[in-house]
């Protein structure tokens, strides 16, 4: 991408689109900051998706264990920002609280994401 093309993708066209910020804040961290990002339609699709998925399951009563979980991902954020690896660990976590996998609290989880990841749910 580049502005002399004129294709950019800015932030505020879509936000201005109604796409959700946090969506597009998950979308940016699946990929390393190291590495050059081509932004397509379907990282926001999937974003959204993904997105949807983790505020249901915070909605959840009983949810799976997340001491664990929030102790990983400051790990891998403390090893060189690894936010793909961070998102595809919340994936799983979405995916065994959907299984009925209990233990955790979700309100601690999603003080964690606002902390560490600025993503207020």
């Amino acid at each position: 991408m580049s502005k002399s093309l004129g294709n950019l993708v800015f932030v505020s066209q879509l936000i201005a689109a109604g796409i959700d910020p946090m969506a597009i804040r998950w979308a940016l961290m699946g990929h390393s900051f190291h590495s050059d990002l081509m932004w397509r339609e379907e990282l926001i699709t999937q974003a959204q998706d993904e997105i949807e998925s983790l505020r249901m399951a915070l909605s959840r009563v009983d949810v799976a264990p997340t001491t664990e979980l929030i102790q990983s991902i400051c790990d891998h954020l403390s090893q060189n920002l690894n936010t793909p690896e961070v998102l595809n660990l919340i994936r799983i976590w979405i995916s065994d609280t959907e299984a009925g996998s209990i233990g955790g609290e979700a309100g601690e989880l999603s003080r964690a994401l606002d902390t560490l990841l600025g993503l207020a749910l």
